[in-house]
């Protein structure tokens, strides 16, 4: 293989040590091969065996551009963060790999749902709307104020409303959410005691 095809092969993502190592490596085998090539054209004469090893003496890389350590250890390679862009260009690999086994409609449900307009949206509201609490309290309040209005109104004989229950579970998660912040405020005031 020749020189110029050995550069083009050099992995991609090396670096700068592993490059200069790689680069010294190739520099002493091309060096070996230059000396054994005038060594076998000039086995008698050896007048050109101290000028061809000063040649390479002069070629040769520093030790401490090379920057080889005294133990001879590589250094470890650092860390990579996750960021971002990382878990951005996951997902997407990720949703394109899972809509690939989906039915058509599915497909486009997909799509629409993982906007990021939908998702930021998505996102805001499970941090504000869905609160356990709220959802517990309106759950409670919405069954008990349905069963008293219930009974009421066949004891006292006027028509059950429906949408009593709506207005029974809103009312009830305003509680919930209520007393999950006096919680808050009782567990804060210790904390800060």
């Amino acid at each position: 293989m020749s020189e110029h095809n050995q550069e083009q092969h050099k992995p991609h993502g090396e670096t700068g040590e592993q490059q200069s190592n790689a680069e010294s490596k190739e520099q002493s085998a091309r060096l070996e091969r230059e000396i054994k090539e005038n060594a076998a054209e000039a086995r008698d004469n050896r007048e050109h065996v101290p000028q061809l090893e000063h040649k390479a003496k002069e070629e040769a890389l520093p030790t401490e551009k090379v920057g080889v350590s005294e133990h001879g250890h590589q250094p470890e390679p650092s860390t990579q963060y996750v960021g971002r862009e990382l878990k951005n260009m996951t997902l997407q690999r990720t949703l394109t790999r899972i809509r690939h086994k989906l039915s058509k409609p599915d497909k486009t449900l997909s799509k629409v749902i993982h906007q990021p307009v939908v998702d930021a949206v998505s996102r805001v509201g499970e941090q504000t709307v869905a609160r356990p609490s709220g959802v517990l309290g309106g759950a409670v309040c919405a069954f008990l104020g349905s069963c008293l209005f219930l009974w009421a109104s066949r004891h006292y004989g006027f028509r059950y409303n429906y949408f009593l229950f709506f207005l029974f579970f809103v009312g009830g998660f305003a509680i919930g959410l209520v007393i999950e912040f006096m919680f808050y405020l009782a567990r804060r005031k210790q904390i800060v005691h």
